[in-house]
């Protein structure tokens, strides 16, 4: 893998607060390994949504507690694991993925198109849910990542983080 091995987390003003976390100033990140973050209700509990940059693929911590925040990176890891080998990624790739997220740098959001992505796939998520459709927070992050996007030409955001994914291997 290239680069410094870190993964950097741009959380919104509100979530920043929630967490009681204080950013630091990162100037230049690569977007495969940078996330925007937010904080929603999903069915009256606290969800964090975290959307990559490049790929825009979403990543939701459904029901996650207060007692919590302090373990963010190594839900946030535990998560993406599972996320991603629910969708059929050889370990050895994840692993290689989540090897280069081994420090988590915490700072301000930077993307307005990110932002306006992540705030669509929670409209979305509020929208369709109100039903209490999907049993697990797997299969919500599954149905999240097969929405096509426009700042990403119009691919599901799962293909393109699996093919920016087999460039890092």
């Amino acid at each position: 893998m290239r680069d410094n091995p870190m993964v950097v987390i741009r959380l919104t003003k509100s979530l920043q607060k929630e967490l009681k976390l204080q950013p630091q100033k990162v100037d230049i990140s690569n977007p495969f390994f940078s996330w925007h973050a937010n904080m929603f209700l999903l069915r009256r509990r606290k969800c964090i949504v975290l959307m990559n940059d490049l790929s825009r693929l979403s990543l939701t911590l459904h029901g996650i507690k207060s007692s919590q925040y302090k373990n963010l990176h190594e839900i946030f890891q535990s998560e993406l694991r599972e996320y991603l080998t629910s969708e059929g990624i050889e370990e050895r790739m994840v692993t290689a993925y989540l090897d280069h997220c081994t420090n988590l740098v915490v700072s301000n959001t930077d993307n307005r198109s990110v932002i306006g992505t992540l705030n669509e796939i929670m409209f979305t998520m509020n929208a369709v849910e109100k039903d209490d459709r999907y049993e697990s927070n797997t299969e919500r992050n599954q149905w999240n990542n097969q929405i096509i996007y426009k700042p990403i030409d119009y691919n599901k955001p799962i293909d393109v983080f699996k093919s920016e994914l087999v460039k890092y291997v």
